[in-house]
């Protein structure tokens, strides 16, 4: 049985997922991203690293790849990605040339929205926003049924200000990915406290430990003040949230509705959701549109 292999890199993981033609996630590998890999060589090299190991037991079609920033996604191109220190890399190219396969290539907030879209929280909306909050956050815009990408640069809601003092990778201070990231939420947790936990773990904390609960409602006012923006602009009909944070569930959903609802008066009211494919909503996204290469020939 032939198979295709997605791909997600994200500033701190990257992970792979073999799909059948059933998009059933066969077997998934992981590893952690390099630090500093301005020329994207290390980082090809893990995703070829992990790749191979499918390659030895499987027939493998085409790969699906998706990365953060703003991309030229016709062209292959990372023009900018912050968490990973990319300016322009032409980083599907890289990966042929490595892997020698053919590589269909997808912004991964865009590639998540895609598989909400087809299969997930977003099918049959016409008007909707998909934000995951990981190591970044970003978002896919989905207008009059079509997820707009504005030739790469729109989106990137992480770099909205909401008037926080932190620094962000993208060289300003105040920005929501700096405040409301689950890395914004364990950096400054550890930071104020001297302990090193994850965002789970942190939200666990919430109302026990007052560090914790200030860091969460920061992040969640964070939030709520951008999607508040997104929602008097562009009028969603649901926004989904994905990525690390979301696998706080419930305590997510409410803690937002609860700073987003009651400063809304005109806009329609968006109803707030947990993505379908929780934090794989990328890796189905992947494995999407690597089909739908193979498909093309």
């Amino acid at each position: 049985m032939s198979h295709v292999i997605a791909v997600d890199v994200g500033g701190t993981g990257i992970k792979c997922a073999l799909l059948d033609s059933e998009l059933r996630v066969v077997e998934t590998a992981q590893s952690s991203t390099p630090k500093g890999d301005t020329d994207g060589d290390a980082t090809v090299a893990v995703i070829n690293q992990l790749c191979q190991e499918f390659a030895a037991k499987y027939e493998i079609l085409a790969l699906g790849l998706a990365v953060p920033g703003t991309l030229d996604e016709p062209g292959g191109v990372a023009r900018w990605a912050g968490n990973l220190q990319w300016k322009n890399l032409k980083i599907v190219e890289l990966v042929k040339n490595k892997l020698n396969i053919p590589v269909a290539f997808r912004h991964d907030v865009r590639a998540g929205a895609y598989a909400e879209q087809k299969l997930g929280a977003l099918k049959g909306i016409e008007n909707g926003i998909f934000i995951p909050i990981g190591t970044g956050i970003a978002s896919a815009i989905i207008l009059d049924g079509e997820i707009r990408a504005a030739d790469g640069y729109a989106g990137e809601v992480g770099h909205i200000y909401v008037g926080s003092s932190r620094s962000c990778v993208c060289g300003r201070t105040g920005c929501l990915e700096a405040t409301s990231s689950t890395l914004a939420i364990s950096t400054e947790y550890s930071r104020r406290s001297g302990k090193n936990l994850s965002t789970l773990e942190i939200t666990k904390l919430i109302g026990e430990d007052q560090i914790a609960t200030d860091v969460w409602n920061e992040a969640i006012e964070g939030l709520a003040n951008s999607l508040l923006n997104l929602t008097t602009v562009l009028a969603p009909e649901v926004i989904v949230l994905g990525g690390g944070l979301a696998e706080s569930g419930e305590r997510l959903i409410s803690s937002i509705k609860d700073r987003l609802y009651p400063n809304l008066t005109f806009q329609r009211k968006p109803e707030i959701q947990l993505a379908y494919f929780g934090s794989r909503s990328g890796t189905i996204g992947c494995g999407l549109i690597a089909w739908e290469l193979v498909n093309a020939k």
